[in-house]
């Protein structure tokens, strides 16, 4: 929204210094301000709608942030935390800001060696061309991890969803 003001006050400016100067002919000023206010409007309006130009108004730190909120959100709202073993694992992925955050619970943590969860992180982080290929593979070694820390019982049932979940701001 501060984007979209500053937009009109310097199309307001332009048009008032280009027409006055330039054209030497007499703007009506409050024409120039409404003018300016719509620039700024459709100008908001279109860095909001467009998320290349809102990933590059957006500071990096701020992008960062707001994905490590939405992950813990996340892990929480959806009860992430309350299988018997704790050894659940979230993959969170925001398309907006390009980011993505493994957040393993606590039982996975201790049984599961950090450096193996930091390979898969990586691979994720680093991953060259395709990246539904490259996160197919995360989930494979993932699963492997896991599979190897806990096997599976006879009586094993599944606690939470083996789906994905798609949320739009």
């Amino acid at each position: 929204m501060l984007l979209g003001c500053a937009l009109a006050v310097l199309a307001f400016l332009g048009a008032f210094v280009f027409s006055d100067y330039a054209l030497n002919v007499s703007a009506d000023p409050p024409l120039l301000l409404l003018e300016g206010v719509v620039l700024g409007a459709l100008g908001a309006w279109f860095c909001n709608r467009v998320p290349a130009i809102k990933r590059l108004l957006i500071p990096r730190w701020k992008q960062l942030a707001a994905v490590d909120m939405a992950a813990q959100a996340t892990f929480t709202r959806e009860n992430i935390s309350l299988t018997r073993q704790r050894n659940a694992c979230l993959l969170f992925i925001s398309v907006l800001e390009g980011e993505l955050r493994l957040m393993p619970d606590i039982g996975l943590q201790q049984k599961v060696h950090d450096s193996k969860l930091g390979e898969i992180k990586a691979a994720l982080a680093n991953a060259k061309g395709d990246p539904v290929a490259a996160l197919e593979e995360a989930l494979l070694q993932l699963g492997m991890a896991c599979g190897e820390c806990f096997p599976r019982p006879a009586d094993d049932t599944n606690e939470l969803p083996d789906k994905p979940l798609i949320r739009l701001p």
